[in-house]
């Protein structure tokens, strides 16, 4: 089942059976093998935060990893921070977004590794693994959140088994980067928005899993 070009969907991120996140997105194009998602600055969507009913940890790994394992999380709305097309497709381990700054220009690519995208009837569903990796427009890259992937490990949150299976998703993805391969080789970064689109609303129902 492909989206509609235009139509506001939800990405939901869930661990052990409930909402960890959850995201409109505004569908740019989707042939039901790869969607193109636009999440504009500015966007509000629902993050994971600690609830009032225990003490907040002092750094933000170990408030996630507290929340990951005792489940308790609740729910607060924030702004999304840099405009960017998501290009997601399903069965496949990470995501690559693509991101411009306030003038327009391109701010350089951001691989979301992470369990496989899986479609649901209202967009998608997903889970955050932590680790990720920063390429910017010069091709130079660096793995980013390596202190919070280690802590999802060291807690039992991900094996070590699947934790080289993330890093080394990871490896292949840039190794499509140095060859200049999709979504490398493509276009988006001079894509521009629909000028007719508003930002997209989460719709009701959202905390759902």
């Amino acid at each position: 089942m492909a989206f509609r070009p235009g139509t506001t969907i939800l990405l939901q991120e869930i661990w052990r059976g409930r909402v960890w996140s959850a995201r409109p997105m505004r569908v740019v194009e989707d042939n039901g093998d790869r969607a193109a998602l636009w999440f504009p600055k500015g966007t509000l969507w629902m993050a994971p935060t600690t609830p009032p009913s225990r003490p907040r940890a002092g750094t933000r790994g170990e408030r996630l990893m507290a929340s990951l394992e005792l489940g308790d999380w609740v729910h607060a709305e924030f702004p999304w921070d840099v405009s960017s097309i998501w290009l997601v497709e399903p069965g496949v381990s990470h995501a690559v977004w693509v991101s411009w700054r306030e003038d327009g220009s391109h701010l350089g690519w951001y691989v979301n590794l992470q369990e496989p995208f899986v479609r649901t009837d209202r967009g998608f569903k997903y889970m955050d693994l932590m680790l990720d990796i920063i390429v910017n427009p010069d091709r130079s890259w660096c793995w980013k959140d390596e202190d919070e992937f280690a802590l999802m490990v060291k807690r039992g949150l991900i094996s070590r088994e699947s934790a080289r299976v993330v890093r080394a998703a990871g490896r292949v993805v840039l190794e499509q980067m140095r060859a200049n391969q999709p979504p490398f080789c493509e276009p988006w970064p001079e894509w521009q928005a629909d000028t007719s689109w508003e930002r997209p609303v989460l719709p009701e129902g959202w905390d759902i899993a």
